[in-house]
């Protein structure tokens, strides 16, 4: 892959990355209400967006034409079994916290939660199953997407993506526990609500060069557009109109996507993406993984100790301890024999670009399509 593609992506991925870690921190550090914090932490939900963006983005640009023959046995080693493994852990977790919390035995606490986890998503791992479901759409639908015309798919998959989310933000849950609970988790995990993204990433990656060209003609908007995103998105959620910090909202459509044309807008006109982000981009697969576990470990010790701090103070530790301490869990379990299989590959680094292999010259956007 192209160098300066690698340099963006690294830059993409570790402000994803950084963006959910923040979020989460924010969450524990400010248990009161407090409208400037909520109001940043819904714009934090562009993360897990970018993140799923990625995916199939660097899937179009490195296969444009031909998937590997080793297609799914690396996506099963690397991506799906960490997330049986990691869901089964954090199921552990749990059912020991609620068994020693109750008069509930481990094991029954324990199969509460695991089924939850591995077949509906029901932890933080839920995007695992979102990118797994784009590979799917990718193996099945990159043959047809390539003689499609972007300007038809791309306002077709976004009405889909927003219908089904207008859905579920406007309309009442009902009421029952099962529906209750589709309205309050399991929407989130059909890739009907993220098809958008998957589609954009794809078009964006397969067609690279002009996607880098609408960047650079379209510098000011790309600048603008996500100031003017935010502020609306702002109004619309302290209007109560969007009263949930979720990621699953119509307007973090065009927030995210306004967000990830500007980063990696920022990465092209970055002639060296810094150490630091190259580093959380390599381990943030582990990061996303790990960082609610050492958080929680955090939480732990400042409760022990009885220490009174600031919030924005609690914040800075929660996410610096946590991505510190993740980044050091993924190495010594990368360290181990097999033990990327628990928590992932640790991603390419700068020092790998050069053993790349040269991808085929980029195809062109269809002569239908700029019409």
């Amino acid at each position: 892959m192209n160098k300066k593609v690698i340099d963006e992506i690294f830059l993409l991925r570790s402000i994803a990355c950084l963006s959910i870690v923040f979020l989460h921190a924010f969450a524990r550090s400010f248990l009161e209400e407090n409208g400037i914090v909520n109001s940043i932490n819904m714009l934090l939900t562009f993360g897990t967006p970018t993140f799923v963006f990625i995916s199939e983005f660097i899937l179009a640009r490195s296969y444009p034409d031909k998937l590997p023959s080793n297609f799914w046995g690396k996506r099963m080693k690397y991506v799906l079994l960490p997330y049986l493994l990691f869901g089964t852990f954090y199921a552990g977790s749990k059912g020991l916290e609620l068994t020693l919390s109750s008069d509930i035995g481990f094991a029954s606490a324990f199969l509460q939660y695991w089924w939850k986890h591995l077949l509906l998503g029901d932890f933080h791992g839920y995007f695992i199953l979102i990118i797994l479901q784009f590979y799917i759409l990718h193996y099945y639908f990159h043959s047809y997407l390539k003689k499609w015309n972007p300007k038809i798919v791309l306002p077709i998959s976004f009405l889909i993506s927003a219908v089904y989310l207008g859905f579920f933000n406007f309309v009442p849950a009902v009421q029952t526990p099962v529906g209750q609970y589709v309205w309050d988790k399991f929407y989130w995990i059909p890739f009907v609500g993220w098809v958008f993204y998957f589609t954009l990433a794809y078009y964006c990656g397969r067609y690279y060069a002009a996607f880098m060209k609408l960047l650079k003609d379209h510098s000011k908007a790309v600048v603008i557009a996500p100031i003017v995103i935010a502020g609306m998105s702002v109004f619309l959620f302290n209007q109560g109109i969007f009263a949930k910090i979720s990621s699953k909202q119509i307007d973090i459509l065009f927030f995210a996507t306004s967000m990830i044309f500007l980063i990696y807008y920022i990465g092209m006109k970055t002639r060296r993406i810094s150490t630091f982000f190259v580093v959380i981009s390599q381990y943030s697969f582990g990061i996303y993984l790990f960082h609610p576990l050492f958080m929680a470990v955090i939480y732990i010790a400042l409760s022990i100790l009885s220490v009174s701090l600031h919030p924005l103070i609690e914040t800075v530790i929660y996410s610096v301890i946590s991505v510190g301490l993740s980044i050091i869990a993924s190495y010594i379990v990368n360290k181990v024999p097999y033990g990327y299989y628990f928590s992932g590959k640790i991603g390419m680094g700068r020092k790998d670009e050069s053993r790349e292999k040269t991808t085929a010259p980029l195809p062109t956007v269809p002569q239908s399509a700029t019409k």
